[in-house]
Protein backbone atom coordinates (compact mmCIF):
# COMPACT_ATOMS: atom_id res chain seq x y z
CA UNK A 1 0.00 0.00 0.00
CA UNK A 2 2.53 2.54 0.95
CA UNK A 3 4.32 1.64 -2.15
CA UNK A 4 1.44 2.25 -4.54
CA UNK A 5 0.91 5.80 -2.32
CA UNK A 6 3.98 6.63 -3.23
CA UNK A 7 3.98 5.84 -6.38
CA UNK A 8 0.66 8.00 -7.28
CA UNK A 9 1.24 11.21 -5.11
CA UNK A 10 5.26 11.38 -5.14
CA UNK A 11 5.21 12.63 -8.64
CA UNK A 12 2.82 15.20 -8.47
CA UNK A 13 4.58 16.45 -5.08
CA UNK A 14 7.70 16.77 -6.59
CA UNK A 15 6.29 18.56 -9.77
CA UNK A 16 4.46 21.04 -7.20
CA UNK A 17 7.66 21.27 -5.19
CA UNK A 18 9.81 22.08 -8.54
CA UNK A 19 6.99 25.04 -10.14
CA UNK A 20 7.28 26.74 -6.24
CA UNK A 21 11.61 27.03 -6.36
CA UNK A 22 12.71 30.77 -7.63
CA UNK A 23 15.37 30.65 -10.03
CA UNK A 24 18.47 29.96 -9.16
CA UNK A 25 20.55 31.87 -7.62
CA UNK A 26 24.10 33.63 -8.84
CA UNK A 27 26.75 36.05 -7.43
CA UNK A 28 29.31 38.96 -8.89
CA UNK A 29 32.05 40.52 -7.26
CA UNK A 30 33.80 43.07 -7.77
CA UNK A 31 33.25 47.63 -7.92
CA UNK A 32 30.57 49.43 -8.94
CA UNK A 33 31.32 51.22 -12.21
CA UNK A 34 27.22 52.76 -13.20
CA UNK A 35 24.76 53.40 -10.36
CA UNK A 36 21.56 54.23 -12.15
CA UNK A 37 18.11 55.26 -10.96
CA UNK A 38 15.01 55.71 -13.62
CA UNK A 39 12.05 56.00 -11.65
CA UNK A 40 9.71 55.83 -15.13
CA UNK A 41 6.57 57.94 -15.40
CA UNK A 42 4.91 56.64 -11.93
CA UNK A 43 1.00 57.34 -13.16
CA UNK A 44 1.96 54.66 -16.06
CA UNK A 45 1.23 51.52 -14.11
CA UNK A 46 4.81 50.42 -15.95
CA UNK A 47 6.65 47.99 -14.25
CA UNK A 48 9.92 50.20 -13.94
CA UNK A 49 8.34 51.96 -11.38
CA UNK A 50 8.84 49.12 -8.88
CA UNK A 51 12.79 48.95 -9.87
CA UNK A 52 14.88 50.94 -7.55
CA UNK A 53 19.28 51.11 -8.53
CA UNK A 54 20.62 49.15 -11.29
CA UNK A 55 24.36 48.53 -11.51
CA UNK A 56 26.99 47.94 -13.61
CA UNK A 57 30.21 46.33 -12.34
CA UNK A 58 33.57 45.59 -12.83
CA UNK A 59 34.75 42.86 -14.10
CA UNK A 60 31.02 42.41 -15.32
CA UNK A 61 28.48 40.39 -14.25
CA UNK A 62 27.35 38.03 -16.81
CA UNK A 63 24.34 38.88 -17.39
CA UNK A 64 21.91 41.15 -19.55
CA UNK A 65 24.38 43.81 -20.87
CA UNK A 66 25.88 43.38 -17.69
CA UNK A 67 23.22 45.42 -15.07
CA UNK A 68 21.63 44.00 -12.07
CA UNK A 69 18.72 45.81 -10.46
CA UNK A 70 17.27 46.06 -6.84
CA UNK A 71 13.29 45.90 -6.67
CA UNK A 72 11.31 48.29 -4.19
CA UNK A 73 9.97 45.25 -2.70
CA UNK A 74 12.98 43.65 -1.46
CA UNK A 75 12.32 43.57 2.55
CA UNK A 76 15.92 45.58 2.95
CA UNK A 77 15.23 48.04 -0.03
CA UNK A 78 16.10 51.17 1.98
CA UNK A 79 19.26 49.58 3.50
CA UNK A 80 20.56 48.05 0.54
CA UNK A 81 20.40 51.12 -1.65
CA UNK A 82 21.84 53.07 0.82
CA UNK A 83 24.97 50.66 1.11
CA UNK A 84 25.24 50.44 -2.93
CA UNK A 85 25.12 54.06 -3.01
CA UNK A 86 28.09 54.24 -0.26
CA UNK A 87 30.00 51.19 -1.81
CA UNK A 88 29.87 53.25 -5.66
CA UNK A 89 31.05 56.59 -4.18
CA UNK A 90 34.12 55.03 -2.10
CA UNK A 91 35.16 52.77 -4.40
CA UNK A 92 34.04 49.49 -2.30
CA UNK A 93 34.45 46.06 -3.74
CA UNK A 94 30.80 44.30 -3.08
CA UNK A 95 30.03 40.60 -3.53
CA UNK A 96 26.08 40.88 -5.07
CA UNK A 97 23.71 37.58 -5.49
CA UNK A 98 21.25 38.22 -7.88
CA UNK A 99 18.52 35.77 -9.41
CA UNK A 100 16.03 35.98 -12.44
CA UNK A 101 12.92 35.62 -9.62
CA UNK A 102 10.82 38.36 -11.81
CA UNK A 103 10.60 37.01 -15.48
CA UNK A 104 7.17 37.93 -16.28
CA UNK A 105 8.40 42.10 -15.44
CA UNK A 106 11.84 42.30 -16.98
CA UNK A 107 14.64 40.33 -18.00
CA UNK A 108 17.01 42.03 -15.83
CA UNK A 109 18.93 40.41 -12.80
CA UNK A 110 17.16 40.90 -9.72
CA UNK A 111 19.64 42.06 -6.59
CA UNK A 112 18.74 39.57 -3.81
CA UNK A 113 21.74 40.36 -1.14
CA UNK A 114 25.01 42.57 -0.98
CA UNK A 115 28.17 42.49 1.00
CA UNK A 116 30.25 45.39 0.54
CA UNK A 117 34.30 45.70 2.17
CA UNK A 118 37.31 47.57 1.83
Amino acid sequence: MNGKLFKYLGLPCALIMLGNTSALADDVTGTIVDYHINSGNLNSGNPIEQRGVCLQMNPTSPTVNGWVCLWKDNASYKEITDLLLEAYSSRKTCSITYSYSKPSITSLAVIDYVHCYN
